[in-house]
Parts: C-alpha cells; structure tokens; sequence
C-alpha cells in the first residue's frame, strides 16, 4: 500500500517536472486526485525554496571567501612592500615568482 502510494506520488513528480520544463510552472498534472495534487505541489514548493537556500548560501559564501582573499591578499602585499634592513637574512619574503 505505501510502497503503491509513493510510487504514484514519484510518477506524478516526475510528470509535473517533465510538464513544466520550461520553468514556468503551470501546476498541471491530469489524472491525479486532490491529496496527491495536494503532496505534489508540497514537494515542488519545498524544493523550490531548497534551492533558493541553496543559492543565498552559495552567494553568501563566495562573497565572504573573496572579503577574505582580499584581506589576506592586501595584508601579504604590505608584508612584501615592508624592508626592514636587520632581517634582509632570506625568509622566503625576499623570494619572487615570475611566470
């Protein structure tokens, strides 16, 4: 019986996403009753919002990695730019990488 029920809700998954592959979503899928069309739009909804999380957190991410980058990057570059005679003595900062 479950096994039956969510067999159905899959096809029916399936079918909204093979319908509406365009994006636009028009929540049309014949041959179903209610309680499914009911769960099917339930599913869509929550995967929709999945995917929105999903890509705030990705965003948000990227733009806290690159602040980071860019601090580290500016606090190497001052690092480099510093001479201080008493340590001119190689600690990798006197080494320069051409391509």
């Amino acid at each position: 019986m479950l096994e039956n029920i969510i067999s159905e809700w899959i096809r029916c998954i399936d079918e909204f996403y093979e319908i509406n592959r365009n994006g636009e979503y028009v929540y049309e899928v014949p041959n179903i009753d209610d309680q499914l069309k009911s769960d099917m739009l339930e599913f869509v909804e929550a995967d929709k919002a999945l995917i929105t999380l999903i890509q705030e957190q990705a965003s948000t991410s990227i733009i806290q990695s690159h602040s980071q980058a860019y601090y580290t990057s500016r606090k190497l570059t001052e690092i480099l730019v510093q001479e201080d005679p008493v340590q001119e003595k190689s600690e990798g900062l006197d080494c320069i990488i051409k391509d």
